[in-house]
């Protein structure tokens, strides 16, 4: 047996640590419906990324069930043994999948709106294309209830912690490799939305950066000294908010001096224009699919 297919048996004081983010080869079969010895099968093929306890039993990290899963759009029988038990597969209906999540989203249905995000996520759609997709358009018009009465406030915020709470969910199952590049990033002093910036990280560990999310109302001060105590590979600002002149001036310029310096430094946000960055080094993206690509780029 290859190392590389099995994987390096674990100390078990690692094990240990591990336990609750391993499955049994039974635990994945039953999961996705098909037999022990096939799924044993597949591991010792090198097709399932496994490791090996030291009384020589195979486990496999829950990251790698996913991407298995993903891959092979394997239909999920049984998601409470992937740790989802809240997840349920959704009609393939995805012209409709903002319709249905906005439905989701301004009712309150934590349950339903989980399910339709972590079932397209399941059936192999990015992390980028649903944030983009469903997840923006949803509360785009969630957002225009704010308009209409003092309600659509606590419903937007409501639907802001409930995005939050999926997307988290999602990013539990990622388990970028140990020596990853990491990538750093919020948004600035001004600008109180806790979303965008989350989502930049959770797109950003999908694509295997060790992602640090420093969140909203982030002074320049603190991103300095994230900055020098992290050393990231990438840095994103996301500016969904207009920030004052000062601010917006500061980000500008530490934007510039890192990317000129030879960091990768990506801005975003409806209201990134507000940042006068003159230097050519920074780059600006309009999309999370532009930010997945963009730290692909970084990758190959």
């Amino acid at each position: 047996m290859k190392e590389t297919e099995i994987g390096p048996r674990m100390p078990l004081e690692s094990f240990n640590l591990a336990m609750r983010r391993l499955l049994s080869p039974r635990d994945l079969a039953q999961a996705i419906g098909v037999s022990e010895s096939s799924l044993k099968r597949w591991v010792d093929a090198g097709r399932i990324r496994a490791v090996r306890t030291e009384g020589g039993h195979r486990r496999i990290p829950l990251s790698e069930a996913i991407r298995f899963i993903r891959e092979r759009r394997q239909p999920v029988l049984h998601p409470e043994l992937l740790g989802l038990p809240e997840w349920a597969p959704v009609p393939d209906d995805r012209d409709r999948d903002a319709d249905a999540l906005h439905r989701h989203l301004e009712a309150g249905d934590g349950r339903a709106a989980r399910a339709l995000v972590l079932s397209r996520y399941l059936e192999g759609e990015s992390i980028a294309a649903l944030c983009d997709g469903p997840i923006r358009s949803a509360l785009a018009r969630i957002g225009e209830l704010w308009k209409e009465s003092d309600a659509g406030i606590f419903i937007e915020h409501r639907a802001t912690d409930l995005c939050l709470q999926m997307l988290a969910q999602i990013r539990a199952t990622l388990d970028p490799p140990v020596d990853a590049l990491v990538a750093l990033g919020c948004a600035p002093s001004g600008d109180i939305h806790l979303l965008p910036s989350f989502m930049a990280a959770t797109v950003l560990a999908a694509e295997d950066f060790q992602a640090i999310n420093l969140g909203p109302e982030t002074p320049l001060a603190a991103l300095e000294a994230a900055i020098e105590q992290h050393a990231p590979r990438l840095i994103w600002i996301s500016v969904t908010m207009p920030v004052t002149a000062e601010v917006a001036a500061g980000f500008a310029r530490l934007a510039s001096r890192e990317a000129e310096g030879g960091r990768a430094v990506i801005l975003g946000g409806r209201h990134v224009d507000r940042l006068p960055v003159r230097s050519t080094a920074v780059h600006l993206g309009t999309s999370m699919r532009e930010l997945a690509a963009f730290a692909r780029g970084l990758l190959a």
